[in-house]
């Protein structure tokens, strides 16, 4: 079977799963098809549009392939093997505990204070204290992050927010 069949088959594939999810959502609700009916009316298109490049937009050889790799430009460490655990300079001084630690800080928070603030912050604090971004671009990002998740679950979806137990504090 050609690379060509097979992409065609798994795009078959994925519009024969968006469609029955499209037909399955027409028996729920209006507040319950707010998610699945437009994720698999994207899907649909998405597939589609895939399809159309697969079949009409490239010429019978592709211009690479995109599995093959380029052995001599992997970094190796040891004895000419890639690294497969990692190690404790790239875990850090916490290692896998300080990444649940972050899990559980992220959960706190939106216990605490509600999702909001607790995106603004927790994405905010990661950027700067991470050195990913500086101080005014961090808290730009988490600003803009807090603005689309906004929009996409208050205004979009018309999903009520929680709130945080400081909620009845505040007001």
């Amino acid at each position: 079977m050609t690379r060509k069949m097979q992409e065609n088959l798994i795009s078959v594939f994925l519009l024969l799963l968006f469609g029955g999810v499209l037909w399955l959502c027409q028996d729920f609700g209006p507040r319950a098809r707010m998610i699945p009916q437009p994720l698999a009316v994207f899907g649909i298109v998405l597939t589609l549009v895939q399809l159309v490049w697969h079949n009409l937009g490239r010429d019978a050889a592709p211009a690479m392939e995109m599995i093959s790799v380029d052995a001599s430009a992997l970094p190796v460490h040891g004895e000419g093997r890639p690294r497969e655990e990692r190690t404790e300079e790239q875990l850090g001084r916490w290692g896998e505990a300080g990444a649940f630690a972050i899990v559980a800080l992220l959960l706190a928070m939106v216990f605490i204070t509600g999702i909001f603030p607790a995106v603004f912050l927790f994405t905010a604090a990661y950027l700067i204290l991470s050195g990913y971004c500086p101080v005014l671009r961090g808290l730009a990002y988490s600003a803009l992050m807090t603005v689309a998740i906004y929009l996409l679950f208050v205004a979009g979806l018309e999903m009520q927010p929680y709130h945080g137990l400081l909620d009845g504090w505040i007001r």
